[in-house]
């Protein structure tokens, strides 16, 4: 009973005082001159910085114009259109009736409607086919124009 009565005063009074290990582990010193805490080397006024070209790690050099994205700032970040990073962008998709409908589809799968179907695919000027999605039956819910070229959907009605 004593040894519990003393080692619980000797865990109070080492709270109390603040001198838990955690603490003492997660202070981090002041950060080096010319260094941000969370960012690294600071700019010169002249634009450079006294960054090295790879990180400390090893892991290549360090971002940039042109790396990781428009201004360096990495994947989702500004600039960042790519939805699916498997395939590289095509120019000119060269959408045939076919791809319309499945694309037209595949559209109504992801967002789990069974029921509708795409009718009424008809060429448009300027590169455009025009779709419907219709209900099972027959009535036309919705109307679409997709580009041929850039895969581009918008809704006419």
């Amino acid at each position: 009973m004593k040894r519990l009565l003393l080692s619980s005063a000797v865990v109070l009074a080492l709270t109390a005082a603040g001198a838990t290990p955690y603490k003492a582990a997660a202070q981090p010193g002041p950060p080096a001159p010319g260094m941000d805490p969370l960012l690294g080397p600071l700019a010169q006024p002249d634009g450079s910085s006294d960054a090295p070209a790879t990180d400390p790690g090893g892991m290549g050099p360090a971002p940039g114009p042109g790396r990781c994205g428009p201004g360096g700032r990495g994947p989702g970040g500004p600039g960042w259109d790519h939805k699916f990073s498997l395939f590289a962008p095509v120019t000119n998709k060269n959408l045939s009736f076919s791809d319309v409908k499945i694309i037209a589809a595949a559209l109504l799968l992801e967002h789990g409607n069974h029921t509708w179907q795409v009718s009424n695919i008809l060429p448009e000027p300027n590169q455009m086919i025009e779709f419907s999605y219709t209900s099972q039956h027959g009535d036309i819910i919705a109307s679409f124009d997709i580009n041929t070229i850039t895969g581009e959907i918008t809704r006419v009605n």
